[in-house]
């Protein structure tokens, strides 16, 4: 552990220098307390713990114009390093996470701020799903499993280079429907913890863009592959089409039509039969070229003995631009608080 910890502190120290002088960068350490939501009857007895978290985390935050225009916004990127101990170590053991973090601001004031950080990365899980051994653990079933989560931050500078952060996160552990049992876990943790700042540039003011008020019109393909039930994996396929508009500088609705094909379904006549047609209305968060937006979807036809007893689901999107409308992102198909799987994502902004 304490050689993976002066990994990380160490290549914090590295790349800051590579940022220019228009810079800051700080290093956190946070703990967490929460609980585990049991979205099925059968897990509610396992879930009935209190897990606690600890994770040191090394962000930048470059301040140029074009850096700014990037999410119109100040924001860090960084790396979140964190061990969560569900506090039940026979079933449920630890999980090791390595996270990706983006945190624009929110509100800035003289000693006040407000940000929300977003997070995906991957976590290696302790314990996991054994038919004979392990069998209540059906929240994660292969040691390699994905995390994202959501926190908004509450952040008082009490000095010039140290603060206090506040946050309230909502996080979500699952393999990505790789193989099941594949429930996943979604928990709700309250956390506080300290920053130091190693370096720290002025703020300046630019001038946002007026808000446009025409449609934006955009096709999705999203990708996977799926656990057949017969030892092997097929492809599942989706491809969205929709718009939305603006209605302030990072809120938009809109919605649209989704088409999955999912080959690991089996059907007795022809593949049509596991077209999966759906109608959404879907939120946007826009910062600049990242677009983090959440769907609400309900099902116009479902195969047979698929979702049975759901006829809306959810899809979690988190996009980036990189050039001319071209985009790439992940997302998270689930009902309720149950995830269904993972995919990746191609799109075009018309």
């Amino acid at each position: 552990m304490r050689k993976w910890l002066l990994v990380f502190f160490l290549s914090g120290l590295t790349f800051s220098p590579v940022f220019s002088q228009e810079a800051t960068h700080r290093f956190g350490l946070e703990g967490q307390y929460g609980t585990i939501l049991a979205h099925n009857p059968e897990l509610k007895e396992i879930a009935a713990t209190n897990p606690w978290s600890i994770g040191v985390s090394t962000q930048w935050m470059r301040t140029s114009k074009k850096n700014w225009e990037a999410c119109n916004c100040f924001h860090y990127l960084g790396l979140n390093l964190s061990v969560m101990d569900f506090q039940n170590p026979d079933e449920l053991g630890q999980a090791w996470s390595l996270s990706g973090t983006f945190e624009p601001y929110l509100y800035r004031g003289n000693r006040i701020s407000a940000s929300l950080s977003t997070g995906l990365g991957v976590s290696y899980i302790t314990k996991v799903y054994d038919e004979f051994e392990n069998p209540r653990n059906t929240f994660f079933s292969t040691p390699i499993s994905f995390t994202i989560f959501l926190s908004p931050r509450i952040t008082w500078d009490f000095s010039d280079n140290w603060a206090i952060q506040g946050s309230f996160t909502y996080g979500h552990i699952s393999n990505g429907g790789q193989k099941q049992p594949n429930r996943g876990m979604n928990y709700p943790m309250w956390g506080l913890g300290i920053l130091h700042y190693t370096k720290r540039s002025d703020l300046p003011e630019y001038e946002r863009s007026a808000i446009p008020k025409k449609w934006n019109f955009y096709m999705d393909l999203g990708f996977n592959s799926r656990d057949n039930g017969e030892g092997g994996r097929e492809p599942n396929l989706f491809l969205g089409g929709g718009a939305y508009r603006r209605l302030t500088g990072i809120i938009a609705m809109g919605g649209g039509l989704e088409l999955a094909k999912d080959f690991s379904i089996p059907v007795e006549g022809s593949r049509t039969e596991a077209l999966i047609p759906a109608l959404y209305a879907e939120n946007h968060f826009l910062f600049g070229r990242f677009d983090f937006s959440q769907r609400m979807a309900l099902y116009l036809h479902k195969p047979a003995g698929y979702q049975e007893y759901h006829n809306f689901y959810q899809r979690y999107s988190l996009h980036y631009v990189l050039f001319d409308g071209f985009r790439i992102g992940a997302g998270l198909k689930a009902h309720g608080h149950v995830a269904e799987y993972l995919d990746f994502r191609l799109g075009w902004l018309f």
